[in-house]
């Protein structure tokens, strides 16, 4: 069982992804970037690239997304597809002076996409195409770093780094929990990404769509908006590697900051779409050979796997207690005596707690050091509740996968709504309290487990250190005693005999 648990917090896909990553930082470390070599004459400019922004009732969010890709291109290149929007969306878009195509009723987000770009005439007139969602702020350096790598012909598309924005004075606690675990996620699966996209390895299985650009040359042969399909960022990654179009690059430095859900209903349903949205590419798909799809399958399997073993963890631990809930009396029911006697074994809490939820925390601890956000360790005590609502969402869109069509019509997250304007003679909401002082009141809540925790892993790195120094103090000493190895070589019948053996 120990070995189970281990398997649900690390898998394989993540030590073996890491391997290859770390080479790709050692290999970069002697190649030189592609942006410091000297540019190729045909190198893109940001002239070269068009801005597609798909929004659906954003009027909150949309003046952030188009001032963002202002810094990058000019305004005639950045266009606002208001699909089937009952808000003020088109009029502020408008406002900024970018292009506006208002499409009622709507598409959805794939079908605005294929309508904006035949429309605009996209391919004829630009190089490349960069796809931003409306609750998405672009980084200042995107283009900068992104336009160097399509000098290499064979980049057909490029994945955006999320780099998750951080404002807990803005959320509740539960808030403060999910974008918590979303930024640890992000800091895992980035991680295998930048190994998945090393040089001619080539299997990055996603190029989100939050902030994600393609050679607009590969377009016309990509199956935008095929029908039933609830979202078109899967299906345009799988369309490229499955039709051989190029390779899919990513670097952290091509980023960009996009709104996670704040609720616990708004997280569920965002999961469950990308959920079905990945099963139906899948269904879609099927097999072919090459190694996009088999490192795409292991990935896919241990999916299943680790959220059927979550579930099943979260089932038995339920059953167990059953017995200090009733006093003791479930023991007495005949059918539970034996469920107990089987599970009780598998599921103790010292190896729920030392082979499963202390992993798991550690994992939390090295994201807080990757990210400088020493916050993680509060709300990563949490971080194994979110793990099995995610493990709900993806087991019940695979059952749902062959049943499920959709019209590709979505919503994005909100993001937190402005105080009202005194000016215009309503009252002024509170003011929020600092972030440092709703992170301190989080830690006085969470206090007692992040002690117990911290005691735990303080726990395991002491036997694991001393279990290195005793590894380490018998080799050496192994070492030193073998004979013909190390040290000089004393014979015992005087110091003018021959060595033994052959001469």
């Amino acid at each position: 069982m120990e070995w189970l648990l281990l398997f649900l917090v690390f898998g394989i896909n993540v030590p073996v992804w890491s391997v290859f990553s770390i080479l790709r930082c050692l290999d970069e470390r002697r190649r030189p970037a592609s942006a410091e070599r000297s540019a190729p004459p045909n190198r893109l400019r940001p002239a070269d690239v068009a801005v597609l922004i798909p929004a659906h009732d954003e009027e909150l969010g949309i003046t952030l997304a188009i001032n963002s890709t202002l810094r990058l291109v000019p305004a005639v290149n950045v266009h606002v597809l208001a699909d089937g929007c009952r808000d003020r969306t088109a009029e502020i878009a408008a406002a900024h002076g970018v292009r506006v195509l208002e499409l009622n009723p709507g598409r959805g987000k794939a079908g605005a996409i294929e309508e904006a770009i035949e429309y605009f005439q996209i391919i004829r007139r630009f190089a490349a195409v960069l796809l931003v969602d409306a609750d998405t702020e672009v980084g200042a350096d995107y283009l900068t770093h992104a336009l160097p790598m399509f000098d290499d012909p064979r980049m057909a598309a490029i994945a955006g780094y999320v780099r998750p924005p951080w404002s807990p004075e803005d959320h509740t606690f539960t808030g403060r929990l999910l974008t918590s675990y979303r930024a640890r996620l992000w800091t895992v699966m980035q991680w295998m990404r930048y190994g998945q996209s090393w040089r001619n390895i080539n299997v990055v299985p996603i190029a989100p769509g939050f902030a994600s650009m393609y050679r607009t040359s590969v377009l016309p042969k990509i199956d935008l908006n095929p029908p039933g399909l609830i979202i078109e960022d899967f299906n345009m990654t799988f369309e490229l590697h499955h039709k051989r179009l190029g390779k899919v690059g990513f670097s952290p430095s091509v980023n960009a900051s996009t709104e996670d859900p704040d609720n616990l209903p708004d997280y569920y349903r965002q999961v469950r779409r990308w959920s079905l949205g990945l099963w139906q590419t899948l269904r879609r798909h099927g097999v072919w050979f090459g190694r996009f799809w088999f490192a795409t399958g292991a990935l896919m399997l241990e999916v299943v796997t680790s959220s059927v073993l979550i579930l099943g963890i979260v089932a038995g631990a339920v059953l167990l207690l059953l017995v200090p809930l009733t006093g003791g009396w479930a023991l007495d029911w005949p059918v539970y005596r034996e469920v107990h006697a089987v599970l009780a074994p598998w599921l103790s809490p010292f190896d729920l707690a030392v082979f499963l939820f202390l992993p798991d925390y550690l994992v939390t601890c090295v994201a807080a050091v990757v990210r400088r956000r020493p916050s993680l360790l509060i709300y990563g005590v949490g971080f194994l509740f979110v793990r099995a609502v995610e493990a709900v969402a993806t087991m019940w869109t695979f059952y749902r996968m062959w049943r499920t069509r959709s019209s590709g019509r979505w919503t994005s997250p909100r993001p937190p709504t402005p105080p009202e304007d005194e000016a215009e003679g309503l009252p002024a909401l509170p003011a929020k309290p600092g972030a440092r002082r709703v992170v301190l009141l989080d830690a006085v809540r969470v206090a007692p487990v992040v002690t117990v925790v911290a005691l735990g892993v303080v726990g395991v790195l002491n036997v694991l250190l001393v279990a290195g120094l005793l590894l380490a103090t018998v080799t050496a000493l192994t070492a030193w005693h073998r004979p013909g190895k190390a040290g000089l070589q004393v014979s015992s019948s005087g110091a003018g005999d021959p060595p033994p053996g052959r001469v």
